[in-house]
């Protein structure tokens, strides 16, 4: 548990006029969407998808079309989110390391300690708190939820009561989407949004090709693809997809919608950020996210402060989640511990960008099988420890956007760079857990079934 640390003279370093204390403070709401990738916002330049909600808080806020998750799946990457620590610091990681641990402080204690009101609704297990995710929610889970509503409507109904029932003091809000994650099934009214063919025409079942081989997918048979048979067009679940995203940014729109009702907009900074993307055939993975390629660790973020004050920026600088956590501390005025994050201030005032972001993603918790990655624009070295050996991989993002061409050969001296920065990053002989403390979430095997059906 942190102490009472937050300083009520905020840091007004910039036009920013937030209030100097007491109730005035600004209100917190971060929403999550799970598994959206950065390219699937129309805002970021995606011309074909409509997202009109999410362009609209863009409009009033910053956004970031370049930041970076720590990791393509959600513990390690919300779990990021919210202490600004790479997966390898906060060590919930999966495997054995499946809960964030008491000793690692959320910004949600932060707040909850100087006299917020703290709520985060969640669709997924990992999120929860038998995985260390529920530290610093104090407020009580609100009566009357029906059960037979669908995961975005629950989540949303719960969001819009918590703004009524606690509107009147601050507030930190956490919502939690999972619908744009596999399955891809958006409710009617959005499903086949952007498709108009036939996905069962007579022809060979995809599920054939995504249980074979060719599919990457390590977990591929544990029943994931499930929710696909019987469909022979590849284009249809992608399709599907991106009506997920629209469906999600539909709720996105009805939270913005209650908090101008509610006349907490102006006086609500809003964060929208994903934990990671969605392979949807990139690097022969289908319709889940293993490896942390661009395609999985790209994500949207877009920051709305109160007032709208400096809107409608659009800001290409490499940035990452990590960040996150470090900005809403400068912006409060909380004393900044030792973060792998740092503050996004300078760039939203619009100073040079002298330090830079830590653009690291991990992935894997067994010692003989993981992934380690490290950005230095235009450069991504990708480095593997899998059974059979250890190999390093060396992208040039500009060039290769796509990640098709491994330059490691042709620029040794550049990998060595890379290579030397990754270790001082990373402790090679321990590069799992810098607490090498295993920490197992307590999951009855109804759960651990639901989580494999999702592809966990």
């Amino acid at each position: 548990m942190v102490s009472r640390c937050l300083s009520f003279a905020l840091l007004l370093l910039m036009t920013l006029p937030f209030p100097a204390e007491g109730n005035d403070l600004p209100n917190v709401l971060i929403i999550g969407i799970d598994t959206m990738r950065g390219d699937y916002l129309h805002s970021s330049g995606n011309d074909w998808i409509r997202t009109p909600h999410l362009d609209a808080l863009a409009g009033d806020g910053i956004l970031f079309t370049r930041c970076y998750s720590t990791a393509p799946w959600t513990l390690p990457s919300f779990a990021s989110i919210f202490t600004g620590l790479l997966p390898y610091r906060h060590g919930a990681i999966g495997g054995d390391y499946l809960r964030l641990s008491d000793d690692i402080n959320t910004i949600t204690e932060y707040f909850a300690a100087n006299g917020f009101t703290t709520a985060g609704y969640v669709s997924i297990n990992y999120l929860t708190p038998a995985f260390g995710m529920g530290q610093g929610f104090n407020a009580p889970f609100p009566e009357g939820l029906d059960p037979n509503l669908d995961r975005a409507s629950r989540i949303t109904w719960l969001g819009q009561k918590f703004v009524d029932d606690f509107g009147g003091g601050r507030f930190f809000g956490f919502l939690h989407y999972f619908d744009v994650h596999a399955p891809y099934q958006p409710p009617e009214g959005f499903a086949r949004a952007y498709y108009d063919g036939d996905e069962t025409a007579p022809g060979v079942p995809i599920s054939s090709f995504l249980l074979s081989e060719w599919n990457k997918v390590p977990n591929r048979a544990n029943g994931m693809y499930d929710w696909l048979d019987g469909v022979t067009d590849i284009e249809f679940p992608i399709r599907e997809y991106a009506a997920s995203v629209t469906y999600v940014d539909d709720h996105v729109g009805q939270v913005t919608a209650h908090l101008k009702e509610t006349g907490l907009y102006d006086s609500t900074l809003i964060i929208v950020v994903s934990d990671h993307g969605e392979h949807l055939g990139e690097h022969d993975i289908w319709f889940t996210h293993v490896l942390p390629y661009q395609e999985a660790i790209h994500v949207p973020l877009i920051i709305k402060m109160p007032g709208s004050q400096l809107g409608g920026q659009v800001i290409d600088h490499h940035v990452s989640t990590l960040d996150i956590a470090p900005t809403l501390m400068e912006l409060y005025g909380i004393p900044m511990p030792d973060l792998d994050g740092r503050s996004l201030l300078p760039l939203i005032k619009g100073e040079a960008d002298r330090s830079g972001s830590l653009l690291v993603a991990e992935q894997g918790s067994e010692e003989r099988d993981f992934c380690k990655t490290l950005i230095d624009w235009p450069w991504k070295l990708m480095y593997f420890r899998e059974p059979e050996g250890e190999r390093y991989v060396l992208y040039n993002l500009v060039r290769d956007p796509g990640e098709t061409q491994d330059r490691s050969a042709a620029e040794a001296n550049i990998v060595k760079r890379m290579r030397i920065r990754l270790w001082q990053i990373f402790d090679p002989g321990q590069p799992l857990s810098e607490s090498g403390e295993a920490l197992p979430a307590d999951m009855d095997e109804n759960a651990r079934r639901t989580l494999r059906s999702l592809g966990y």
